[in-house]
């Protein structure tokens, strides 16, 4: 677990960058010879996508570093164009009338799906005739940079895709790229920090689902933050975890939604929050001796110190990061309980409370305005909703869950409010067969472990497994329970 604090950095404000600090070809963007409708989806990744993709936080890769770059590098420069043409058929699919910024017609020679695929293609050509033959007017700084920037937009596009195998390959290939240039100090660059982050909130993406059980031993062995958890389930399920790996995805993912620059917009410091975060990673020497609840202890209360100080005063920019801040620490002790053997899916009825906060925040959240049909490479609030609709078994609150996730489209990677429509639909009605409104749902109807992988972008391989009751158990049923197989649709 030692290598997990490389990748996991504590909140930051990003640093500015000194002039002329990374060697470059400066290219007019006129002489790039792409065809218009190309050029038509390179405006919209400048102008729409990149801004989706970090789901409106500040963020230095999306919103500057990967722009820079794609004017001199042309895997960069397809990946960008593949991705805004995704983007375009998601806000196409979804609600039209929340599509009203992108009025513009866009190009009618192409179809959609192999106009990308194409655009895929050239994106990996491109990057192997770089790693192949070189550029003598770049940097050694300059060349990796541009290579681990071009292996996040393909991890991105991977993502989009529902290639989990691509996703895996392409962020094992750029983090020994990562680890290698650390070793020299990014050669004084300072898109290094900004590239670390990135991979962190991509591994911690991919951290999220699970690949077929056969790929799973050869696929999870060289990325150290994959080491907190098993790779066979998605993070709500059940895994034989370290306290300490827990502890670190879980500070992980709230500083992933931390808002870059909050201390400067708040006008105060924030060191005991951020002590509170770095204890959660382990990066606090003056904590190592602490136990995880003690950690998790210590963080509340710091974070709801925080939010009682400054909620009124938080910025537009920051109101849906801190959100999301707080769904994660709410579900932190759900999550956790998940974790644990043996399983007790019927202790997940005392958390109600928790449940039903975790619904008003993310009704609140994605009625945000720059949250309709969000398009984003980050894992932000799917997998909360999934867990809370998969967990919480009083009718009316999974319900509405539910409700939250088909009224409001959101593409986040890998995760679509499609598929989790239909996963947790499924999940409802096996669960609930027979059963009205006042019941409450027996332990042996309970799904306690769930696996999903993805067949393509329309299909999900589900695998479930639910307790045997005492009379399958008397008939010779395993007593460990049963595992069901099925393939369901979006």
């Amino acid at each position: 677990m030692r290598d997990i604090r490389v990748i996991t950095l504590a909140p930051y404000t990003a640093p500015n960058p000194p002039p002329n600090s990374v060697a470059r070809r400066l290219l007019d963007s006129s002489q790039v010879d792409l065809s218009y409708a190309e050029r038509w989806y390179l405006d919209l990744f400048k102008t729409h996508t990149s801004i989706k993709c970090t789901g409106y936080m500040v963020d230095d890769f999306w919103q500057r570093l990967v722009h820079q770059v794609a004017e001199e590098e042309p895997a960069v420069r397809h990946a960008a164009i593949a991705l805004s043409s995704m983007h375009w058929q998601f806000m196409q699919e979804a609600d039209s009338s929340k599509s009203k910024a992108l009025s513009k017609a866009k190009p009618s020679a192409n179809k959609i799906p192999s106009f990308t695929l194409a655009q895929c293609t050239m994106a990996l050509v491109s990057l192997r005739q770089r790693l192949t033959k070189g550029d003598t007017y770049t940097t050694s700084s300059a060349h990796r940079e541009a290579v681990l920037v071009s292996c996040i937009m393909l991890v991105s596009l991977s993502l989009f895709q529902g290639d989990v195998q691509a996703v895996t390959s392409h962020l094992r290939s750029g983090y020994s790229v990562l680890m290698e240039w650390q070793k020299v100090h990014f050669d004084g660059n300072p898109s290094g920090l900004v590239l670390m982050r990135t991979f962190s909130d991509l591994q911690l993406h991919r951290i999220t689902f699970s690949q077929a059980r056969s790929d799973i031993e050869a696929e999870a062995d060289d990325l150290p933050l994959w080491q907190a958890v098993t790779i066979s389930r998605p993070v709500y399920g059940h895994s034989e975890m370290s306290e300490s790996g827990f502890s670190i995805v879980l500070g992980a993912a709230i500083t992933s939604n931390y808002p870059r620059g909050l201390e400067l917009r708040l006008g105060c410091s924030l060191r005991r929050l951020n002590d509170a975060l770095a204890d959660l990673l382990y990066q606090s020497p003056i904590g190592t001796k602490k136990t995880l609840m003690q950690r998790l202890m210590n963080w509340k209360i710091e974070f709801y110190a925080f939010i009682s100080a400054h909620r009124d005063s938080l910025s537009p920019q920051d109101r849906g990061p801190v959100i999301l801040m707080e769904l994660w620490t709410i579900a932190s002790d759900i999550i956790l309980s998940t974790l644990k053997s043996p399983l007790d899916e019927m202790a997940h009825d005392s958390c109600l409370p928790q449940f039903q906060r975790m619904n008003e925040l993310a009704a609140l959240y994605v009625t945000l305005a720059e949250q309709a049909s969000m398009f984003s490479t980050k894992a932000m609030l799917l997998q909360l909703l999934h867990l809370m609709g998969s967990k919480c078994r009083d009718w009316h609150t999974r319900r509405e869950t539910l409700r939250l996730v088909r009224h409001f489209p959101r593409r986040e990677g890998f995760w679509t409010s499609d598929h989790l429509v239909t996963v947790l639909e499924y999940v409802i009605k096996q669960e609930s067969a027979g059963l009205t409104s006042s019941d409450v749902i027996p332990r042996a109807a309970r799904i306690d472990l769930m696996h999903m992988s993805p067949l393509d972008q329309s299909n999900i391989n589900l695998w479930y497994h639910r307790p045997c009751t005492p009379e399958e158990v008397a008939n010779g049923a395993d007593i460990s329970g049963k595992w069901t197989n099925v393939v369901l649709s979006a």
